[in-house]
């Protein structure tokens, strides 16, 4: 069920970009006004960028955000059968010290209550997680401001 949503959110992404990408008013068919098209407003030059962690923003939602939270804090999470887990946060602890090798690592092979994930995700998709989770939940929490990339 989850990868079905995770499958139609990619896909409804898709649309929408391809559709913003064809909606080009100087593409226009039939008679067309040279002028208008020669005196329309540019993009502005100063757009903001594609966000290229859209992927792993969705992969969290789809995959992670039910025990790590919207906000990466963790915490108790209610398992269904009773039960809680204690989720660690992204934002502290050793979630901090852990290398990006061992942060794809856990993700891939779970443990500590952790389901693996080597099954339902694929390394660029584990990849882009680890890249996500630094971006946005660890920026400016690291030594150095970046995390270190071995071990």
């Amino acid at each position: 069920m989850k990868h079905l949503k995770l499958v139609l959110l990619l896909c409804a992404f898709t649309a929408f970009i391809a559709a913003c990408a064809s909606n080009n008013p100087t593409l226009q068919t039939g008679n067309t006004n040279v002028a208008a098209a020669a005196t329309a407003t540019p993009p502005p030059t100063n757009a903001a960028p594609a966000d290229e962690l859209a992927a792993a923003r969705a992969t969290y939602n789809a995959a992670c955000v039910r025990c790590h939270k919207e906000t990466g804090e963790g915490g108790a999470t209610d398992m269904g059968d009773g039960g809680t887990l204690k989720v660690p946060s992204f934002k502290s602890g050793h979630g901090l010290n852990h290398t990006d090798a061992q942060f794809a690592r856990q993700i891939a092979k779970g443990g500590d209550g952790m389901p693996a994930f080597e099954r339902r995700l694929t390394p660029e998709q584990i990849g882009g997680l680890v890249r996500f989770i630094r971006r946005e939940f660890q920026a400016g929490l690291l030594k150095d401001g970046a995390a270190n990339p071995s071990h």
